[in-house]
């Protein structure tokens, strides 16, 4: 008895840890038991349908899901993220489509790993997919009793705790009542959440995805009615079934898209209508026609934001102001080009590029797959620009990888000057003309925007902040043995001879440390270096990048690069301050 004891632990043990293969099975058997016992009637059902009803049922069917499309961006958007239209319904349509693989967690860790394109974090991801799915299934049991009641039949149990205990947990989650403690809970125990939502947030997105159960009642019901003919069961007792077996299939994913359970369901909720053999029927052509409207559903996304995509880039061509004429013209011995690094600069942009054209220099846009769309419509502007190219990044991994990737594209393309500037015209373009001009008269190696000589200046600076950057820039100095005013700048001109000097694959920093550690490379290596005065001005659109963690790394790598780059006692390589 006790070794038949502990033979029946291990297997409960077994069972239990493989829960979802276990019924997973059991469920399929059961559904093919049903069929198999039933196989004289789904024998004498004809399965032929009008391919104009069948049509029709897959686009409506396809309405529900493109719903839950609409409610995932308005939960991102309310959480604080930026969700453009365009990545938000790509990102959606996929992740959509990855509920078909064996654990429905992958399309939220695609959702996760996409998150820069979302402009969202992790926890506003993760969160918003929550949310998503929450208000999915509410609506879903609220549909399902409703249908039932109006039906006038007899309602579920399970339709009735489902709708309560799900409506339940909707109104908890305000935050007047458990949303804060929640989330101040999930904290202290290292569990990020963006939220919670208000509460009328969650309610219009519950009532979006009720709204999108109409168009699903009318697809079912037109399949039901085209395959049955007569013996279709009624609307509303079509659509509380399927809405009741759609919120036990999305709670219990046991197999890929809630197979089984929500196949298992609806037989069961229909089967007293129509019989178990029409009931199966049905379920197998809702389960056919489902995976098509899925299908459906991801493809219209996508072909919604390939359309919204061109449509911007058509927009910003159209608006974009002409090229103007080019002031200067680069000799081919002294071919010039500025690398100017973006993420999300699609409001700076094409100010600054209507302010650069006159330079006559050549512009790579070095963009890191910004989810605002900036390295599409960089790619608009340069259509018309045959002196602007576009250099896409599929990471955002550093300032300074950035600055590597572009510099390593010009020199491989025979330019004789390389500049480095920033997109959002804190840097003038207007003063690259004079830089060019110090580097080629004075035999620079490379030419330093300042804003400590006399001539330059910050303009829209407080005292506080003016004096945070020179104490940080005289600090740099110190640490590093340089003579320069603004070793943080990163508006400069290179030959390229002695920018290819660099053996870029050695350096330390990726990111604004990037600046330090190349002129002081410059100077360690004999350079000549030239500084020229300049008015920094605050950018013109979007947010700073420059954050506490970013300086604090600034402080970190000066004090490595004391140690790496050991600098020698020179005199007269540099110019004079």
């Amino acid at each position: 008895m006790d070794s038949l004891a502990r033979r029946c632990r291990t297997a409960g043990r077994w069972a239990w840890q493989h829960f979802q293969l276990v019924a997973g099975v059991a469920l399929v058997v059961g559904l093919a038991l049903t069929l198999a016992a039933n196989r004289e009637a789904l024998s004498a059902v004809s399965w032929t349908i009008d391919p104009l009803a069948l049509l029709g049922a897959i686009a409506l069917l396809a309405g529900a899901p493109l719903t839950q499309a609409l409610t995932l961006r308005i939960a991102l958007r309310r959480l604080g993220a930026s969700a453009p239209v365009v990545p938000a319904l790509r990102v959606w349509a996929r992740s959509f489509l990855l509920r078909y693989e064996p654990s429905g967690a992958v399309g939220f860790v695609y959702r996760v790993r996409e998150r820069d394109r979302l402009g969202a974090t992790t926890p506003q991801v993760l969160t918003a997919s929550g949310y998503e799915q929450l208000a999915a299934v509410t609506a879903g049991a609220l549909v399902a009793v409703f249908a039932f009641v109006v039906a006038g039949g007899h309602t579920p149990l399970l339709a009735l705790v489902l709708a309560a205990l799900l409506s339940a947990a909707a109104i908890a989650l305000r935050p007047a009542l458990l949303g804060d403690r929640l989330a101040r809970w999930s904290a202290r125990r290292g569990i990020v959440v963006a939220g919670p939502m208000r509460g009328r947030t969650l309610a219009l997105l519950v009532a979006i995805n009720a709204g999108g159960w109409a168009a699903t009642a009318a697809g079912a019901a037109l399949l039901a009615g085209g395959l049955l003919g007569a013996a279709a069961p009624a609307a509303f007792t079509l659509l509380g079934a399927f809405a009741l077996a759609s919120v036990v299939g999305a709670l219990l994913p046991l197999l890929p898209a809630g197979l089984g359970p929500r196949d298992a369901v609806l037989i069961a909720a229909l089967a007293p209508v129509i019989g178990p053999a029409r009931a199966a029927v049905l379920a197998i052509a809702l389960r056919a026609v489902s995976v098509a409207a899925d299908l459906l559903a991801a493809g219209v996304a996508e072909i919604a934001a390939l359309m919204l995509a061109r449509r911007a880039r058509s927009a910003a061509v159209a608006t974009a102001p002409a090229p103007p004429a080019r002031a200067i013209s680069s000799s081919d011995g002294d071919r010039t080009i500025v690398v100017v690094p973006t993420y999300d600069e699609r409001e700076s942009l094409p100010l600054f590029v209507e302010r650069f054209a006159p330079t006559g220099m050549d512009l790579l846009i070095v963009d890191d797959s910004s989810p605002d769309g900036t390295g599409e419509l960089a790619d608009a502007l340069a259509a018309q620009r045959p002196w602007m190219h576009v250099l896409h990044r599929a990471d955002k991994d550093g300032l300074g990888m950035a600055y590597r990737a572009g510099f390593r594209w010009c020199l491989r393309r025979g330019y004789s000057i390389i500049g480095q500037m920033d997109c959002d015209l804190s840097h003038p373009p207007e003063k690259l003309a004079e830089m060019r001009a110090v580097l080629l008269e004075r035999g620079a190696g490379l030419v330093l925007g300042s804003r400590y000589l006399p001539g330059g200046g910050t303009d829209g600076w407080s005292a506080t902040r003016l004096a945070l950057s020179r104490a940080g820039c005289s600090a740099s100095r110190l640490a590093l043995g340089l003579p320069f005013s603004d070793l943080s700048g990163g508006f400069k001109l290179w030959r390229t001879d002695c920018l290819g000097a660099i053996d870029m694959d050695e350096l330390l920093s990726t990111g604004y440390a990037f600046q330090v550690e190349m002129t002081q490379l410059a100077h360690l290596a004999g350079a000549r270096i030239e500084e020229v005065p300049f008015v920094f001005s605050e950018r013109v659109a979007g947010a700073s990048k420059m954050t506490l963690r970013i300086s604090l790394e600034g402080i970190r790598i000066t004090l490595a690069l004391r140690r790496h780059h050991r600098p020698a006692r020179r005199h007269g390589s540099a110019a004079a301050l």
